[in-house]
């Protein structure tokens, strides 16, 4: 076996991708990674997973911001008052609260520079982060933490800090598999699919085979049926995506009290 082999544990709190997800690696050490949707982030924090320090990325398809906290919960909880246009965030942290202060100004501040360079969304940072203060020896410890984290980010379809970032598939099938996987497979559906050349409607639904194989399942607001309507279906088991149309005031339904 390579000596770069490595095992990597993953807990799916919801059964599903798209909900509330646990990471731990064995190259990484005491480090652990959460991820969730904005509205499953009242479950995560419940669980009690995010009271001891480290940093944390906000995240829609326009912004990253890239934060740092001793008491993660109490900052996010902070964040789903004070700012509302992220829809999934991303916790990097330890299961023994190992990271000092010195160390998450580090980490912050490495991955402020990295989304800024990157440059793929709109850093919504207004500075650079807390000066760096740790020695040569512990920068070594942090920058293979870092290397750790930024690869899992990555393996859960987060692609915002990847200098390589795309906006659609390429056609390849490794992409497909992010699209498959990651929280923000709408998007990039729907990016891939106008790279095609493919017109849709300004009201989008999108939705992923279910687990069990046999159905879909949408929740579009009432509004939709007033205006044409695309509704993307991700075809999980075979790697397609079935674009349905739905021109305006063309579903029909009756009343009854």
């Amino acid at each position: 076996m390579s000596s770069e082999a490595k095992s990597i544990n993953l807990l799916l709190y919801d059964g599903s991708f798209d909900g509330v997800i646990c990471i731990q690696d064995s190259r990484w050490n005491s480090g652990e990674l959460f991820a969730a949707p904005r509205e499953s982030v009242s479950g995560l924090l419940e669980q009690g997973a995010c009271k001891s320090s480290g940093v944390y990325l906000l995240l829609s398809d326009e912004k990253v911001y890239v934060g740092q906290s001793s008491d993660l919960s109490r900052r996010l909880t902070q964040h789903l008052d004070k700012k509302d246009w992220w829809e999934n965030v991303v916790v990097l942290t330890t299961t023994d609260d190992s990271l000092d202060h010195a160390d998450i100004d580090y980490l912050e501040s490495c991955l402020i520079e990295r989304a800024r360079k990157v440059g793929s969304l709109d850093c919504d940072n207004m500075n650079g982060g807390n000066p760096r203060k740790v020695d040569r020896f512990r920068e070594v410890v942090l920058e293979q933490y870092l290397k750790e984290a930024l690869f899992l980010i990555e393996l859960i379809g987060i692609d915002a800090l990847s200098p390589g970032r795309r906006d659609g598939f390429g056609g390849e099938s490794e992409d497909i598999m992010r699209l498959r996987l990651g929280t923000k497979a709408k998007a990039q559906a729907i990016a891939h699919l106008e790279s095609q050349g493919i017109e849709l409607a300004a009201s989008k639904s999108y939705s992923k085979l279910a687990d069990d194989g046999n159905h879909y399942w949408i929740n579009p607001q009432t509004s939709v049926l007033a205006d044409d309507w695309s509704i993307v279906l991700n075809d999980t088991a075979r790697y397609e995506l079935v674009v349905l149309f739905v021109p305006a005031g063309s579903v029909y339904g009756n009343r009854w009290r």
